[in-house]
């Protein structure tokens, strides 16, 4: 059989068939031969045999383990895939009758458990499970299995599908390690916003402390916490008579377990050991074991005091007083984690701060004694007094709320470039793998019945024109979180503490956002509209974070005026159930105006329930609020005149009409009140 060539010059193939034909003595006399064209036939065997190619070309640079065994579990067929990963030819896999000839005992004891579990089904069967590749790592992989049927319906193997997920599964759990970071990270936070709200809520030295140690000892469920204070005792810290130190160390304010002795008073630096220098250096100190540790000394006076584990946080105040922050405990070694010790550091931070303010009120309390026959002056030093603790306490509440606000956006940060990074490529592959699908379905229209089988099965159409459509929603799901990002860092700006150009617009804007949690509907509660009429603002040189300030203390304060209104109870319709008169649903609305070549103008206004004149006229005063005790402290509208007047040289004023609603007009500056504070 070869081929020929016809008169025309086309290739065919003949098949020939010779018979010799014999006379009657038997000698040759001729030869009968017949040929048939068989050019179709070698034509369509050689489709088929590149089909067949091109099939196993797919099959073994598919990025997935294919796997094929017959009814009695001996492989038929495993792609090169699977091979290489595996490190174990195919010629071996098709020479063995049972997987534990190939794989360790408890992988092969796996397949075996879900190809049974296929055999017994119907449906596809998945599974996850663990396979040591040829880099002698552990993968993860993700099997499906499904019954492959004959022509005739009969049952004839099983078909193994298997996806590594091991990438996948790594990111997970690395995503999962940061939510569970960052609920810590939030959770210490609300911790350490409670304490400080507590011990500032003070100015009595004595009760800060004792609050301090004893809500520490409750957070952390520790034996014991108390507070040290070095006491100096001149300008020789050296006793040259006895060799002696003269400074000591006091413990004050300790909580500790009712069956646990006090360790209030005085121990020299002596009985402390040379670990009394690393207190004065403000290091600060873990120990698990303190059994473990080297410094004999420091060792038998921690034992005879009973601690087993402890951990010191030192701190330094304005005037120069050094305390420690101890936590111990006596029943058992107890490990310090990482988290505990910087929750310990925030608290020294507030704390040290709370006792700056309570030796800053002391101090003009004694100023105050002295003074008092210069009334005047006492209370012009009072009232800056005043000024310079309201300032202290609400920008560390806004510096505690920027940290908080930058860490959630950084977090959140990591996740969404993970996606932006790999949805490109997503979008990339699954345009090659459609466009690979429809051209093997332009060269081949009529596939096999169980491709068009499983086509109908998977409705192939519409998943490749759903498919482009879910990853476009991700994108933008993605992009929406990632502007939520900006905003929450826009609003932060914990590095910008100098004069910047900004975008008014971009504040408000970040502000509206915070708070969106406190305007949204809620039970009983109905949400309050936002009406923005911005005009088109230049760049306004201020300072970012505070005027950020100002935005947060006046939409606060209008959300809070608007609790009343809230709170009303309509019908559907959206009038007053006990009047035929339609109410307004609470809103705010938000204006901005250019208002000369120099100048620019806020409006923040509401439809509460407004406020009498005697109450406007007191409104910047510090510490002056109408809200219950231990709901507002009077100071934000005190640092936001301040902020706007002082600070930017600009005007803030208010009107208001009881029971009509409150205007607040914000006017600063554009470009000149810069020249004024850079002269300054």
């Amino acid at each position: 059989m070869e081929p020929q060539l016809t008169n025309h010059g086309q290739q065919r193939w003949l098949q020939t068939s010779k018979v010799p034909i014999h006379n009657q003595d038997g000698e040759i006399i001729g030869i009968l031969g017949s040929y048939e064209d068989i050019t179709e036939r070698i034509e369509a065997q050689q489709k088929l045999d590149q089909q067949q190619k091109t099939l196993r070309a797919i099959l073994d640079n598919a990025p997935i383990w294919i796997l094929m065994t017959d009814v009695n579990g001996k492989v038929q067929f495993v792609n090169n895939t699977l091979c290489e990963n595996l490190g174990i030819p195919e010629s071996r896999f098709l020479e063995v009758e049972q997987y534990h000839q190939l794989f360790p005992e408890k992988e092969a004891a796996n397949l075996h458990k879900s190809d049974a579990n296929c055999w017994e089904n119907n449906l596809p069967c998945h599974s996850e499970e663990t396979f040591t590749f040829i880099d002698t790592k552990q993968h993860n992989l993700k099997l499906i299995k499904v019954k492959i049927k004959d022509d005739d319906n009969e049952v004839i193997g099983l078909i193994s599908l298997g996806l590594d997920i091991t990438e996948s599964k790594q990111a997970e759990q690395k995503l999962q390690e940061s939510e569970a970071k960052f609920r810590q990270i939030a959770c210490h936070e609300e911790l350490l916003n409670h304490l400080a709200n507590q011990i500032r809520n003070s100015l009595d030295l004595d009760t800060i402390l004792n609050t301090t140690v004893h809500q520490v000892r409750t957070i952390l469920k520790i034996d014991r916490c108390h507070f040290i204070w070095h006491r100096f005792a001149g300008s020789t810290n050296l006793d040259e008579t006895n060799n002696n130190y003269l400074d000591s160390w006091e413990v004050v304010n300790e909580s500790k377990g009712e069956n646990f002795p006090s360790l209030l008073g005085k121990y020299t630096i002596e009985q402390v050991g040379s670990w009394a220098l690393r207190f004065l250096q403000l290091e600060i100190i873990r120990i698990d074991d303190i059994s473990l540790v080297d410094d004999r000394k420091m060792q038998h006076f921690m034992v005879a005091l009973g601690i087993i584990s402890f951990v010191s946080i030192p701190i330094q105040t304005q005037s120069g007083k050094i305390g420690v922050l101890v936590c111990t405990h006596h029943t058992s070694v107890r490990t310090w984690d990482d988290s505990e010790v910087k929750l310990l550091k925030g608290v020294t931070d507030q704390l040290a701060i709370a006792i700056d303010q309570a030796e800053l009120y002391n101090q003009s309390r004694e100023v105050a004694f002295q003074a008092r026959a210069q009334a005047q002056e006492l209370s012009d030093a009072l009232k800056k007094l005043q000024q310079a603790q309201a300032q202290l306490i609400q920008t560390e509440k806004m510096s505690s709320l920027g940290q908080m606000v930058a860490g959630i956006a950084h977090e959140i940060n990591n996740p969404i470039n993970f996606i932006f990074g790999n949805i490109i490529h997503v979008s990339q592959y699954t345009e090659d793998l459609l466009s690979l699908i429809h051209l093997y379905q332009q060269n081949y229209p009529d596939p096999p019945t169980v491709i068009q089988e499983e086509i109908e099965a998977i409705e192939l159409d519409f998943l490749i024109e759903d498919l482009p459509k879910i990853l476009n929603s991700i994108k933008v799901g993605a992009n929406r979180i990632a502007e939520i990002v900006l905003s929450l860092r826009n609003f932060s700006r914990l590095d910008e503490s100098e004069v910047k150009s900004v975008d008014i617009h971009e504040g408000i804007e970040s502000t509206l956002l915070i708070l969106q949690n406190k305007l949204k509907h809620k039970l009983q509660e109905k949400a309050i509209q936002i009406i923005k009429d911005y005009d088109d603002l230049p760049k306004v040189e201020c300072y970012v974070s505070q005027i950020n300030q100002v935005f947060m203390n006046i939409i606060s304060n209008a959300i809070d005026a608007l609790a009343e209104k809230r709170s009303q109870k309509f019908n559907s319709t959206g009038i007053n159930q006990n009047s035929d008169i339609p109410e307004n649903l609470p809103t705010i609305t938000i204006s901005t105006k250019v208002i000369s070549s120099q100048e620019v103008r806020i409006i923040i206004a509401d439809n509460g329930m407004g406020m009498t004149e005697t109450v406007r006229n007191k409104i910047f005063d510090p510490f002056f609020t109408t809200k219950p005790i231990g709901s507002g402290t009077g100071l934000g509208l005190s640092i936001s005149y301040q902020i706007i007047v002082e600070k930017h040289q600009g005007r803030l004023d208010c009107t208001s009409i009881a029971g009509q609603g409150t205007k607040f007009i914000i006017e600063i500056p554009i470009r000149q009140i810069i020249k004024q504070i850079t002269e300054l």
